[in-house]
């Protein structure tokens, strides 16, 4: 099953980082696409939350969320984030930083005309991080739209996209039972990678 969708020609480190993807999938971690993405809120603080990976090229890693939701504000504010990937099977993390830049609205319609009927209906009732008087008016806010949309297309809320993560130093991290654990990092300069190693 392919978690996320890929394009051809991915260089090194990028590369790398699917190949650790996969490898976690064939593992049979669950959610082997979840990372962590960290961005700076508006008091120059960080925050920290989960998402998916949903598409990774040559020009980064993409994932989808609610531009007027606290992440996507932070994000278009401050597009500096750092992405983490553990997993606690294969003793291996992905530490990623880089800066953010908006899908495509063509992109966009395309993930989002592929989602699950229900997913589509959640985005489209759901505001990202406003405040809500009960859980039970939310349900019956998306039962509402539902009925409304009975046999008819759901459009993506222009509120709804996706953020693509354009590396600039990627680090790969290994568990060693000697607690030397090894760690590559490659950092981008130009079109280039530069690879060296850290002592950990």
């Amino acid at each position: 099953m392919e978690l996320y969708k890929v394009s051809d020609n991915l260089l090194e480190p990028i590369s790398k980082a699917h190949e650790w993807i996969q490898e976690a999938q064939q593992n049979e971690v669950a959610l082997p696409h979840a990372m962590n993405i960290s961005s700076i809120n508006f008091d120059g603080k960080p925050s920290s939350r989960m998402v998916l990976l949903k598409r990774i090229g040559h020009e980064g890693f993409v994932f989808f969320t609610d531009y007027d939701g606290n992440k996507g504000k932070q994000i278009i504010e401050s597009p500096f984030v750092a992405l983490n990937f553990w997993w606690a099977k294969t003793n291996k993390q992905i530490r990623i930083e880089g800066k953010c830049s908006k899908a495509t609205e063509e992109e966009n319609d395309e993930y989002f005309s592929s989602r699950p009927r229900g997913s589509q209906i959640s985005a489209s009732v759901s505001l990202q991080s406003k405040e809500i008087d009960t859980y039970e008016s939310l349900v019956e806010r998306s039962q509402e739209f539902e009925s409304n949309h009975t046999g008819k297309d759901i459009i993506r809320p222009q509120r709804w996209g996706g953020f693509i993560v354009e590396p600039e130093s990627i680090e790969f991290w290994v568990d060693q039972k000697n607690r030397l654990h090894t760690r590559e990092l490659y950092s981008k300069q130009g079109s280039e990678w530069k690879k060296v190693l850290l002592s950990p």
